[in-house]
């Protein structure tokens, strides 16, 4: 996985060398949450909180026109999955701590500048998402296996300021909606568990 990781980061070197092109890295902390959509009727299920996370990586934004770039990435995103099951009167908790690499392929739209050296952007796009670990501290957990693969909408906006000839410091807000049921596999309740993975978080960062 790691020699993996380190290809691709490569690949994102390579390309941001071009003329048209630049590379960051970002850090964003976010809040990692839940939507639970359960169809039985011999338990409750609902979403146990929000967990704080930090979602980390190198980024590429390469222009089509001086307004408009494809952007994308190989960024780190730690999610949590936390579960409240009530039966009866008796409610239990369980929590899940899910690894991604996400692979960005969005389309950022950029005004003219609206102070010196300083514009507004608009981000829409989609998130391919790789789990690369999973873990519970449950010994007979609800949900048996996550899915190896997830997709999640992003909208993002924000600002960027640019300092010099090559750098820019850039700051903004985004949120990821999963789109797909992230459980796998459950462990008796014949598939009938819904649960979909969302991240709000901030974005700060440097390109170049």
């Amino acid at each position: 996985m790691k020699k993996t990781c380190l290809f691709l980061l490569g690949l994102v070197l390579a390309f941001g060398a071009q003329a048209q092109s630049k590379i960051g890295i970002k850090l964003s902390p976010t809040l990692s949450s839940n939507r639970i959509n359960y169809e039985g009727n011999d338990a409750a299920f609902s979403s146990d909180g929000v967990g704080g996370r930090f979602v980390f990586g190198p980024i590429y934004d390469h222009f089509i026109t001086d307004n408009y770039s494809f952007s994308t990435g190989i960024l780190y995103a730690p999610k949590r999955v936390g579960l409240e099951i009530r039966r009866g009167n008796t409610p239990t908790t369980e929590s899940y701590r899910l690894q991604y690499l996400q692979i960005p392929a969005t389309l950022k739209l950029f005004t003219n500048e609206l102070a010196l050296d300083t514009r507004l952007f608009f981000q829409l796009g989609g998130l391919l998402e790789v789990k690369i670990n999973e873990q519970t501290d449950v010994d007979v957990p609800v949900v048996d296996r996550f899915q190896f693969f997830d997709v999640s909408l992003h909208l993002g906006a924000g600002v960027e300021h640019r300092l010099g000839y090559n750098t820019i410091l850039f700051g903004g807000f985004f949120y990821n909606r999963g789109l797909i049921n992230a459980a796998a596999k459950v462990n008796g309740l014949d598939d009938k568990l819904r649960i979909n993975n969302d991240l709000l978080g901030l974005d700060l960062g440097v390109k170049f």
